[in-house]
């Protein structure tokens, strides 16, 4: 009984506390023409009418051209600074000194968020802010958008810790099934879906909440699930209300914390003689997207050309894999999300930047790789593709080709698919990546080249573009029309 009387207490001070630095920023960021509102955990609180919050606030404040945030802190200072000072260090925030009495000495932690400019929209539209005990206090989908934000920005990127996946769970149920994406853009945006997917594999039972609320059950057809740190001795994430999951707020909280103590083993890569990063990296993407659930794949880019031609072709800089989707995805969006999730599995041998959108793969130092292989990088991209990008067309598993293991696009696509990015880079290069790709045609079996099957694949207006481009490649290489013949365009008179 006496424990929960003092608890009772700790959350009436800690209420005290953040209407008295309420009450003493809000006039002040007015006057500086400053946007702002409640948002997070104190906000939360009063839309619940609850205690249920620490002694901090945390305050979104619209993006002005002329103010950084660093700025903003000062001026607060120096319009009050009785009350308020500047703590820095890793998260730098402002302290309010409480001149309540009963305060007891205590001091409530400010941090503003901006929403803008240079970092995401938190609120299009400040009026939309509604007013809770006198305070303008964010409406719950935003509320929930920063907690989202605030994990998507995190680098590098990290699990979502149990007490930010219990608090995310909070307020997604708090708000009505109107679809998020009507509210903001960001809901749409790879990073965040990356991150609800992320949710919905931490918490039973939440998909059909996001559902419900607008967003695309395709985008956890194939979330990540729980890597070897995580299956450890877990708890359950629902565990209630408890103190510890009260505390941990903001940059405090365990959504920032470092990485788990224990990391996920590297996966025991054996390197062939003659393998290099490309071809290492080829077979571990396949088979990471395979796990998620993306089994039809294919090979496409310079790293096709290579296995077409049995490793006769140039190194390729990178790995570009074709990803045939069950259910149809947004490209922009699908491609970092598949990303992203391709580092959650293996964040060991892959590097993410959520920033530029950019995965790469690299071997371990302590592998020692075959004499041959020797020289070569030990990091690559990878770049994820999906029908549409650079021409190519939706595949069935009938048309895929299996090279060394790996499935490769058919032949013609990609030899189309480098004459399409022939005419906007260095056509030198790409000159001679066709040429040498049409130099195969003639020890090819029909099976794998199959003069112009691959028109059943492509609109008509595809077709025609390829056959465009077909005949001026042509006119400027004419010593390849016959090879074009064989492979069945008409090209006869191109001359």
């Amino acid at each position: 009984m006496n424990g929960e009387k003092a608890l009772e207490r700790n959350r009436q001070l800690n209420l005290l506390l953040r209407k008295n630095a309420v009450a003493s920023l809000f006039p002040i960021l007015r006057d500086l023409g400053i946007q702002a509102a409640l948002s997070h955990k104190a906000a939360f609180a009063l839309h619940e009418n609850s205690l249920n919050a620490p002694k901090e606030i945390r305050v979104v404040v619209g993006h002005k051209p002329d103010l950084i945030l660093e700025d903003l802190y000062r001026h607060v200072v120096s319009y009050d600074q009785s009350h308020f000072s500047i703590e820095s260090g890793k998260h730098p925030h402002l302290r309010h000194d409480s001149k309540d009495p009963r305060a007891k000495g205590k001091a409530c932690r400010v941090y503003f968020i901006q929403s803008g400019g240079a970092l995401p929209t938190l609120l299009e539209d400040f009026a939309t802010v509604v007013r809770i005990a006198d305070t303008p206090v964010l409406p719950l989908h935003a509320i929930l958008l920063e907690g989202i934000v605030a994990q998507s920005l995190l680098q590098p990127p990290r699990p979502l810790g149990k007490g930010v996946a219990n608090l995310i769970h909070k307020w997604l149920i708090a708000t009505d099934c109107t679809p998020l994406e009507q509210f903001s853009p960001l809901w749409q945006s790879p990073e965040i879906l990356a991150q609800i997917a992320h949710h919905a594999s931490k918490v039973p039972d939440t998909e059909e909440q996001w559902i419900a609320r607008g967003i695309d059950r395709c985008i956890f057809a194939a979330s990540p699930s729980a890597t070897a740190y995580e299956q450890q001795a877990q708890a359950p994430i629902l565990s209630g209300d408890s103190e510890d999951d009260d505390e941990g707020v903001g940059p405090d909280a365990n959504s920032l914390v470092g990485p788990p103590d224990v990391a996920a083993p590297p996966l025991n890569v054996v390197i062939p003689p003659g393998y290099t990063v490309i071809d290492i990296a080829a077979r571990q993407v396949v088979s990471i997207l395979g796990g998620l659930g993306f089994n039809l794949c294919a090979i496409v880019g310079s790293a096709a050309s290579k296995l077409y031609s049995h490793g006769e072709a140039r190194e390729p800089e990178k790995l570009d894999v074709l990803v045939l989707p069950p259910v149809p995805f947004s490209q922009g969006q699908a491609c970092q999300w598949l990303k992203q999730q391709i580092f959650l599995k293996d964040p060991i041998q892959f590097e993410y930047n959520s920033k530029k959108g950019k995965l790469s793969y690299k071997i371990d130092p302590s592998i020692v790789l075959p004499r041959r292989s020797r020289g070569n990088s030990r990091k690559c991209k990878v770049e994820i593709l999906l029908p549409g990008a650079m021409g190519l067309s939706y595949l069935s598993p009938h048309d895929i080709i299996w090279i060394d293991d790996l499935p490769v696009v058919p032949f013609l696509t990609l030899l189309l698919s480098k004459l399409d990015l022939w005419p906007h880079y260095s056509k030198g290069a790409l000159a001679r990546d066709v040429k040498q790709l049409l130099l195969l045609v003639p020890n090819l079996p029909v099976s794998v080249f199959r003069p112009w099957r691959e028109r059943k694949l492509m609109s008509e207006e595809a077709q025609a573009a390829s056959e465009g481009r077909v005949k001026r490649f042509c006119s400027t290489l004419p010593e390849t029309i016959p090879t074009w013949q064989m492979l069945g365009f008409d090209v006869e008179n191109v001359m």
